[in-house]
């Protein structure tokens, strides 16, 4: 091709037509422009097609994460309906008897509970050459928000629970006067006084105070991580839609 190209423009000049040679070249090096340009638009959109491409990969990855945090929701909410429904109950005497003992013990030494949030594909994505959701902007504004400013509430309600946890001075209390049962270890003797102990303070102001105050905080508790898994939902559905109109 390049040789039937330079054949013509030698027979032009061997025949004096200098113009049209001129004019020749002219519009051969604007084909080859074309040419170029054309190449360089067939490969941008190739590299589009492949950045799209692994968009949708993350996408998919994100989807994972989020269907996981709604399972850790479930896990949590259920776990803090069950703690909140035994506040309920001894919010309802005013007087207990040994019967009552082991209900009282969940109730004044049960677990406390902490929403995780999975971040791998998030941190995945911030992490790589083109931080961005290429064809997926609105989408990728979304999640951004659920990872940072939702986490970081997140956050702040797992560290006030910890805190609760393990710094409020009624639970010193309680652990300076009540063993835990852990499984597989011996409690101490039951003659000594922990089991009127725990009743007396369950009678009592602080101990009252102490089952509202976590029956209040819980129930606000359960609000929370009710619309953080609405939201883990929404992002979801909004990531099928965006395969599916993109599909």
């Amino acid at each position: 091709m390049i040789q039937f190209f330079r054949r013509i423009r030698q027979n032009l000049l061997s025949e004096g037509k200098t113009g049209k040679y001129l004019t020749y070249a002219l519009g051969e090096i604007i084909l080859v422009v074309i040419g170029i340009l054309i190449a360089l638009q067939i490969n941008t959109w190739n590299e589009g097609r492949k950045e799209i491409k692994k968009s949708k990969a993350l996408l998919e990855e994100f989807r994972k994460d989020l269907v996981r945090d709604t399972l850790e929701s479930n896990y949590v909410i259920g776990k803090l309906e069950d703690q909140v429904r035994l506040e309920r109950w001894a919010m309802t005497l005013v007087s207990y008897d040994p019967s009552h003992r082991d209900s009282l013990k969940k109730v004044f030494l049960g677990p406390y509970y902490q929403q995780p949030m999975t971040v791998r594909t998030f941190n995945k994505l911030q992490n790589s050459e083109n931080p961005n959701l290429t064809g997926f902007t609105d989408l990728q504004n979304e999640l951004t928000q659920y990872y940072t400013d939702t986490k970081y509430l997140l956050d702040a309600y797992n560290e006030e629970e910890k805190h609760h946890a393990f710094e409020n001075e009624i639970n010193q209390i309680i652990r300076s006067k009540i063993e835990i049962d852990v499984a597989d270890f011996p409690l101490l003797p039951q003659d000594n006084n922990q089991p009127e102990t725990m009743l007396d303070f369950a009678q009592s102001i602080q101990g009252r105070n102490y089952i509202k105050e976590n029956y209040m905080r819980r129930k606000g508790m359960i609000r929370y991580f009710q619309s953080l898994k609405q939201q883990a939902n929404e992002l979801i559905e909004l990531i099928d839609l965006s395969l599916a109109n993109d599909s």
